[in-house]
C-alpha cells in the first residue's frame, strides 16, 4: 500500500511540475512577444527606414513569386499596394526590384510595365501640374523617383509615343526650341495656350503685363487665357504678386 502511495505521490508530483513548467513557458511566451513588440515599436520608432528596406525586400519576394496568384487575387494586390505605400515604393506591382531594359526592347512585358508606369506619373502623380508636363520634366521627374529602373531617356520617350500612337493620351505639343508639352488628359489647345505655354518655357512665371509686352494682346485677353490655364490646373497664381506659375514647364525641384 506504501508503494502505491508513495507512486501516487510521484505522479502528482509530476503532474505539478508539468503544470508549473507550462505556467512558466506560458509565462515566458508572454513575456517574450512582450518584449518583441517593445522592440518592434522602437524599431518602427527609431529606424523607420530600416523597416521599410525589410518590407521592401518581402514585397519583392511575394511579387516574384506569387506572379500568378496576384493575377487572380484582387485582395492580394490590395494587400500589395497599402504594403508598397508603407514601404515607400511608387509605381505598379512588380515593379518593386531592379528594372532592366531588356535587350529587345520590344519585349512586351517590359514594355507595358514602361508604359503603365508612365501613365501612373501622369495621372497620380503629376496631377497637379494639370496634366501636363514637359518632355524633358518627365524624363528627369522619372529618373530621380524610380532609381530601380534602368531605362534610358530614348525608351521612355518610345513609350510614350506609343501612348500617344494607341490614343491612350493625347498628342504632344510643339512648344518649340526643340520641347515638348506632354499631356496626360485633353486640354484645350487653342493658339492663345500655346502662345503663353511657348512663352513660359522661357521665364519662371508670367504676368498680364508680360504677356501684353511679349505678345501684343490686349489687358483683358491677357488675364482671361491666364485665368483658364489656371483653372484647368495648367498654372498657379500668386494672388499677392499677380505672377503665374507653370509647374509642369519650369524646371521641377524635387525634394531629395
Amino acid at each position: 500500500m506504501g508503494k502505491r502511495k508513495g507512486k501516487k505521490e510521484t505522479e502528482d508530483e509530476k503532474k505539478e511540475v508539468r503544470e508549473i513548467s507550462d505556467e512558466d513557458f506560458r509565462s515566458s511566451l508572454s513575456q517574450a512577444y512582450k518584449a518583441f513588440d517593445t522592440d518592434l515599436v522602437s524599431t518602427q520608432e527609431k529606424d523607420k527606414q530600416k523597416r521599410k528596406e525589410i518590407l521592401k525586400e518581402g514585397i519583392i519576394k511575394v511579387e516574384k513569386d506569387s506572379k500568378k496568384l496576384l493575377k487572380s487575387s484582387k485582395l492580394l494586390v490590395n494587400k500589395i499596394m497599402q504594403l508598397r505605400e508603407q514601404a515607400g515604393l511608387t509605381g505598379s506591382i512588380g515593379t518593386a526590384g531592379k528594372m532592366k531594359t531588356p535587350v529587345l526592347f520590344g519585349s512586351k512585358g517590359f514594355e507595358q510595365k514602361l508604359r503603365q508606369e508612365i501613365l501612373i506619373i501622369g495621372n497620380e502623380e503629376l496631377e497637379e501640374f494639370g496634366g501636363a508636363i514637359t518632355l524633358g520634366n518627365f524624363i528627369d521627374y522619372f529618373k530621380e523617383t524610380r532609381p530601380n529602373w534602368e531605362v534610358s531617356p530614348s525608351h521612355i520617350i518610345r513609350a510614350i509615343r506609343s501612348l500617344q500612337k494607341d490614343k491612350v493620351i493625347p498628342p504632344e505639343i510643339d512648344l518649340g526650341n526643340d520641347e515638348v508639352l506632354i499631356r496626360f488628359k485633353p486640354l484645350e489647345t487653342s493658339s492663345d495656350f500655346r502662345a503663353v505655354l511657348q512663352l513660359a518655357t522661357g521665364l519662371e512665371f508670367l504676368t498680364r503685363d508680360i504677356l501684353v509686352s511679349h505678345l501684343g494682346w490686349s489687358s483683358e485677353r491677357a488675364v482671361d487665357t491666364l485665368s483658364k490655364m489656371a483653372e484647368i490646373g495648367l498654372a498657379v497664381e500668386d494672388e499677392e504678386t499677380g505672377q503665374y506659375y507653370f509647374p509642369g514647364i519650369f524646371k521641377l525641384k524635387l525634394s531629395k
